[in-house]
């Protein structure tokens, strides 16, 4: 699926809703964020580190419609990133996307699609970590889903998403271009009032563009999600899944292929106190890449929210993950670590204004190459408006 196709199907849906706009509730909300951002190693680099000053202005603007049955919103933004002294690390990120539901007695049916234009320097980090230039990256992004309410405590789930994406490529640099599509058709039983137990199938597959490499995968994973009271709710899904991996050596001409079976682990909390939030998963996960191959990603999370004043509010934000090569093909580029945490502290001025500053550390280590480890500081200063018209926090009727 080409990405003009994904564009036709977004606007089609579209399309299929707005014959009945007119008499609906419409909604319009636009944003604006202003962020000044210092880094003493802005390309994450393992030597010769380089420090920069940048900016990001983004304007972000989220609008749609709602009736008793369907709820279709679309968000349009743009970002522009500029970086002092450093032109080849400019970039500029557009984004068209829709979300829409519509329910019909029994079944609800869901689309959620997008274009992306951004660059490496945020695509890449979680699996290749090639940060160090900033290759534009075209992503079309399409995922239809249904489910069907068999009786009072159990629903069917079919999904599933296509993925493709394109790099503008510049010479010293091999990102290559893929497609991912995964799908999943699954069960769930409310087990009580406050314990669903849920099943499913899962289906993946990567094929990269310029080389042959293919990631296939089947799994399955089982597990139970429980809200304790209001405040508290929790989850912990497990499953297995295969994994077929065909990929040839574009220098050398050799084949090689294998498989495996690796575990799969989701696990996820979310805890409400009178003014803290906190929240956290586990996850093991496939990441599909520009790298022409497949990662497992083992990973965790963690956010903590606490509410200082009326007006005032601390944050903290922390990722670990670890990658392995997937497929049973072993590449030394895979084996990676990564590591950062960044707190954050905000002031809300008025109702239209946020002032923001923050501090973020990474670091990252290949393990198994000579890629060798690196890490950076970072400061942040920004500054968050929302467009005080009529429409905002209320909806109205065209």
């Amino acid at each position: 699926m080409k990405k003009n196709q994904i564009i036709g199907g977004t606007l089609a849906v579209c399309t299929l809703f707005s014959g009945a706009a007119a008499a609906e509730i419409w909604y319009f909300e636009p944003v604006f964020d202003i962020t000044s951002q210092y880094d003493d190693n802005v390309r994450l680099a393992t030597s010769n580190h380089e420090d920069a000053f940048s900016t990001h202005l983004t304007a972000d603007a989220r609008y749609g419609f709602r009736t008793e049955v369907s709820d279709v919103r679309f968000q349009t933004m743009l970002k522009s990133h500029l970086y002092d002294g450093l032109d080849d690390l400019d970039y500029n990120e557009a984004l068209q996307g829709v979300e829409a539901r519509y329910r019909h007695n029994l079944d609800l049916f869901t689309l959620n699609a997008s274009l992306l234009r951004d660059s490496s320097r945020v695509s890449e980090l979680e699996t290749s970590g090639f940060v160090r230039s900033s290759i534009p990256r075209l992503r079309g992004f399409i995922n239809p889903g249904w489910s069907r309410q068999l009786n009072e405590r159990t629903s069917l789930h079919l999904d599933y998403s296509h993925t493709d994406v394109s790099y503008s490529n510049t010479p010293g640099t091999n990102l290559i271009d893929y497609r991912y599509d995964s799908g999943s058709i699954g069960l769930s039983y409310k087990l009580s009032e406050k314990v669903d137990l849920q099943a499913s199938l899962l289906a993946n597959r990567y094929k990269a563009e310029d080389i042959y490499a293919k990631f296939e995968s089947y799994g399955a994973q089982i597990g139970l999600s429980k809200r304790f009271d209001e405040t508290f709710e929790a989850s912990v899904f497990v499953g297995l899944t295969h994994t077929d991996s065909y990929f040839i050596n574009g220098g050398t001409g050799l084949k090689d292929e294998g498989s495996e079976i690796s575990p799969l682990l989701s696990v996820g909390f979310k805890k409400k106190f009178q003014s803290t939030e906190i929240e956290g998963t586990l996850t093991t996960s496939e990441s599909p890449g520009g790298s022409g191959r497949v990662v497992r990603k083992n990973s965790l999370t963690l956010r903590l929210s606490h509410k200082l004043t009326e007006r005032m509010n601390f944050s903290i934000r922390s990722q670990y993950f670890r990658n392995e090569s997937a497929g049973g093909i072993d590449d030394p580029n895979d084996e990676r670590r990564f590591f950062s945490i960044e707190p954050k502290l905000s002031w809300q001025a008025s109702r239209w204004w946020t002032l923001s500053g923050s501090y973020r550390y990474r670091t990252q280590e290949y393990t198994q190459s000579n890629n060798g480890s690196a890490d950076s500081n970072a400061v942040y200063l920004s500054v968050h408006y929302v467009w005080p018209r009529p429409s905002y926090s209320r909806y109205m009727t065209l």
